[in-house]
């Protein structure tokens, strides 16, 4: 069970962080939230998808590193085999919360999942994220900006996802695969763009989608889902 805590210079001076790769460190996970500000990058080597949260039926914005739970094709041991890898996966053990003071705005703190398998006070490990002054260390201070990326990112990205819902550009991706055996394979619950109705936008709708860079976003989701190809690929060779 996790166990965020508000980092504190004082009480977590002799923290470390593993930066390892591997799945000890909770990354054998088969689907990773991502902000559309990755888009460009993830395109490159991820499917990247929609799912929706069945509780809320709200979507969210997904890179797909797998075909079941706990399976990434990307991880092989101690190394991700990727030109990039997502904000969400490199920002762990830290996270936000936001503080309530009374008479005060809100105000973003961060915090550190005190049982993540990451996070150590072996001197001989990791990352520091105090210099011995109590100053954040230059890798905190990296951890910090990412993190920010990703808190802002994520309201963008759920506006996002809000237009193309509400202008029904989101549809049902059709997944099969057909293992070497003959066995074929289907995986529901993914969505991707509706290249027809986004070719169909046109006058106002088009040009703020144009203008707030949802268009750009769009093609490189369609682009991005071509790399399913390269993840059935890796899934066979695993198999093999």
């Amino acid at each position: 069970m996790s166990q965020p805590t508000v980092l504190d210079a004082e009480a977590h001076r002799d923290l470390r962080v593993i930066t390892q790769r591997g799945a000890q460190y909770g990354e054998a996970v088969h689907l990773v939230p991502v902000i559309a500000e990755e888009l460009r990058s993830l395109c490159i080597d991820y499917p990247v998808c929609f799912t929706k949260d069945e509780q809320t039926g709200q979507f969210g914005l997904y890179a797909l590193l797998g075909f079941g739970r706990g399976e990434n094709l990307y991880l092989s041991g101690e190394h991700w085999n990727a030109s990039y890898i997502p904000l969400h996966v490199r920002r762990q053990p830290f996270l936000v919360a936001s503080q309530h003071n009374d008479n005060e705005p809100p105000r973003r703190v961060a915090m550190i999942d005190l049982n993540s398998p990451r996070v150590t006070r072996d001197s001989s490990l990791g990352e520091a994220i105090y210099n011995s002054d109590g100053t954040p260390t230059e890798f905190f201070k990296k951890m910090q900006g990412l993190l920010t990326t990703l808190i802002n990112g994520a309201q963008a990205t759920t506006e996002f996802i809000h237009a193309l819902s509400d202008n029904h550009l989101i549809e049902a991706a059709q997944i099969s695969i057909t293992l070497d055996n003959g066995e074929q394979k289907k995986y529901d619950g993914l969505y991707t763009i509706n290249e027809q109705a986004l070719a169909d936008l046109e006058g106002e709708t088009l040009a703020t989608f144009h203008q707030r860079g949802y268009l750009q976003a769009c093609h490189l989701m369609l682009a991005a889902i071509g790399n399913i190809n390269k993840l059935i690929q890796q899934k066979k060779a695993r198999l093999s």
